[in-house]
Formats: structure tokens, C-alpha cells, sequence
């Protein structure tokens, strides 16, 4: 980001608007341009599997299934969080909810049981406990799920400093120049798409797999 951007996303979290950021009625925790970008990569990269790991209260896991609605394909948005007690939506056609841990073998087996052998590109979104342990152990377990045009998005690799929160202590950022630093050919940065607003919670969190 530039310091433009840099501004804009200070503003946006210390005013809290995030906090106050809905779709359909349901709490997204989320930047908005981000949301946008994420739509466009489902669009261009023909998206029919999306795994979210962070569900919260549901926001963006119902876009997604509104997303994968429309486009008329047969594939479903996988959202797992720890617990389901702030979760403000059910029901969806194209929405499958776990609870769990999302390293746990039981949820990977629950994945993998959801998701076809052969099927169409996925799109992995990793937004839940941003410690950079937790986010390295969500790395070794999501990116062998992915295929060859797989797109992978780390959220919040703006805290600890890049630009907020630097009081954090190492979270995704560090965690994905970890993994990148020792799986060097796992993944294509898409520098372009995370540059496209100017503006997002995921600096550096961009990739396709290779």
C-alpha cells in the first residue's frame, strides 16, 4: 500500500467502521474493497469451492454463497470457526458450517470429505486466530488442498505493525514470509490484484498456486 492507502486503512480501523459493516443484515468484519476484490477473483478465476476459515458472525461466508449461487455451479462455501455462538446465519443452500479448530485432523477430514476429487477452482480465505503459529499450521494444512489456479488469500497481514496494531506481535505477515521463505514454490504472488483499490487488511496476502 501507499501512504495514501496507508491513511485510509488507519482511518477505517480506528474509527471502528469495520465494527459496523453488514451484508444482508449479517456482521462482516471485513474491508469493503477487499470484498470486492474478492467477488472479481471469483468471477475471473471461475470460482465453485471457497473454504473460510474464521466464520464469525457469518457475513462474508453468506456473500460467498450468494456468490457461488449465482453463478448456477455446483460447488459450496466451507466456513469453520471454534465456536458458532456469535453466528447471525443458517440455512443456505451452498453453505456448509463446521466447528472446530480449522488444523484439526477432525475438520481436515471434514473438508476433504466435502470436496470432490475432481472439481472446479477454489478459493481459500484464512481470516480466523491471526497468531502466527496458528496461521503457519493453517498453511500446511490448506495449501495441499489446493490444485494448480487454487487462489489463497491471508487476512490481516496488516497487523503487527503493517500498518496496524503494532502491538500485536507476529501474525500472518510473518507467518506467510515463513512459509514462503521454505515453500518458495507453492505460490504466485498477485500483487496486482492486491494493489487494484489501493486500500486492503491483506498487505502481502494475495497467491495463486502454482
Amino acid at each position: 500500500m501507499n501512504a495514501e492507502g496507508e491513511a485510509y486503512l488507519r482511518w477505517y480501523y480506528d474509527t471502528a467502521v469495520w465494527k459496523r459493516l453488514s451484508y444482508r443484515g449479517v456482521r462482516t468484519l471485513k474491508n469493503p474493497l477487499d470484498m470486492w476484490n474478492y467477488q472479481e477473483i471469483i468471477a475471473e478465476h471461475r470460482i465453485e469451492w471457497i473454504v473460510e476459515t474464521g466464520t464469525r458472525h457469518g457475513g462474508s461466508a453468506l456473500f460467498f454463497a450468494d456468490l457461488l449461487a449465482a453463478r448456477g455451479g455446483s460447488g459450496l462455501v466451507i466456513s469453520v470457526d471454534v465456536d458458532h455462538d456469535s453466528l447471525q446465519v443458517s440455512g443456505h443452500e451452498r453453505l456448509r458450517l463446521l466447528k472446530g479448530d480449522s488444523t484439526s485432523a477432525e475438520i481436515q477430514a471434514q473438508i476433504c470429505k466435502l470436496l470432490p476429487a475432481r472439481r472446479a477452482p477454489m478459493f481459500v480465505i484464512l481470516d480466523s486466530d491471526h497468531r502466527k503459529a496458528h496461521v503457519l499450521r493453517e498453511l500446511a494444512a490448506y495449501i495441499p488442498l489446493m490444485k494448480s489456479g487454487d487462489y489463497l488469500v491471508v487476512e490481516d497481514t496488516c497487523v503487527n505493525g503493517h500498518p496496524l496494531r503494532p502491538d500485536f506481535g507476529p501474525g500472518p505477515m510473518e507467518a506467510i514470509e515463513e512459509f514462503l521463505g521454505l515453500n518458495q514454490d507453492l505460490l504466485i504472488a498477485d500483487r496486482a490484484r492486491e494493489d487494484k483499490f489501493g486500500c486492503t487488511f491483506a498487505p502481502r496476502g494475495y497467491y495463486r498456486k502454482k
